[in-house]
């Protein structure tokens, strides 16, 4: 009778569970970093929305908690969560973070007042200058080499819009971020007679991949690994990253209410 009643679930139970992979659980600590990652933004952001799809095609079902920007970071690292979204590899962040593959691109620009000029052709041309950085927040190599060797004179806040306030009273000459974050944080915080004063410079001057980390704490972290950048590479190959990016950066520009500014923003913001 056990053999038969066995014959029959087998018949009856669909055949993608039978290969399924075992089901596991993720726990995020995250930054806020519209338009990319916010507990307030539709989907909690861009990245929230793609890393949710991905791991659910996965058979992995995440959480997230929200943080201020160096206690998200440096939570995945000591293994009080699981890992965290919207991070740059580096060589001392690997030590204790796994990295996934590409999610979004990152592209860094130097905000400035409008009207000013500060022209360089390496960062080490920037020297006479007060650079406003957040902590918690990594600015590239070279940035960071030339931080370390004083060469650059850098004024260290605690989040990103306080960075911007002080750019914009002359506290500093110029602040790093990523070109469509730093638009949309000028559009969403400031006042629009504020944010006409300040633009961002036409040339990047360092481009990377924004990903997933993952705490090598974590006994799963391989496993988690392998299967999220598995069935990221399958939606990046069949456009349904790119249309999921699309979708859900174009909810977070209308729940903020940016109107007629995210055309522009979203043209060279896109992934």
């Amino acid at each position: 009778m056990s053999r038969n009643l066995m014959l029959l679930f087998l018949l009856l139970c669909p055949l993608s569970t039978l290969g399924a992979e075992t089901p596991l659980q993720v726990r995020f600590s995250n930054p806020a970093y519209p338009p990319f990652l916010g507990e307030q933004l539709a989907q909690g952001g861009i990245m929230s929305a793609v890393v949710r799809e991905v791991f659910r095609r996965g058979n992995v079902s995440v959480s997230y908690s929200w943080y201020p920007n160096n206690r998200a970071l440096q939570l995945a690292r000591s293994g009080g969560s699981d890992g965290s979204l919207g991070w740059t590899p580096n060589e001392e962040r690997q030590q204790d973070l796994l990295f996934s593959e590409q999610v979004v691109p990152f592209r860094m620009v130097l905000f400035q007042r409008v009207g000013e000029s500060y022209p360089w052709q390496t960062l080490a041309d920037l020297a006479p200058y007060r650079i406003g950085i957040t902590a918690g927040n990594f600015y590239s190599d070279d940035f960071s080499r030339l931080q370390q060797q004083g060469v650059l004179k850098v004024d260290i806040a605690g989040d990103d819009n306080s960075n911007l306030r002080k750019l914009l009273v002359g506290r500093i000459d110029l602040f790093p971020m990523e070109w469509e974050a730093g638009q949309l944080l000028v559009h969403s915080q400031l006042r629009s007679v504020q944010a006409r004063k300040l633009v961002p410079q036409a040339r990047e001057y360092w481009t990377t991949p924004l990903c997933v980390a993952l705490s090598r704490k974590n006994p799963q972290a391989p496993e988690l690994l392998a299967r999220f950048n598995r069935e990221l590479r399958k939606m990046r190959s069949s456009g349904e990253l790119a249309r999921l990016i699309t979708r859900t950066r174009q909810q977070v520009y209308d729940q903020l209410g940016i109107g007629e500014a995210s055309a522009g923003l979203v043209a060279r913001g896109s992934s």
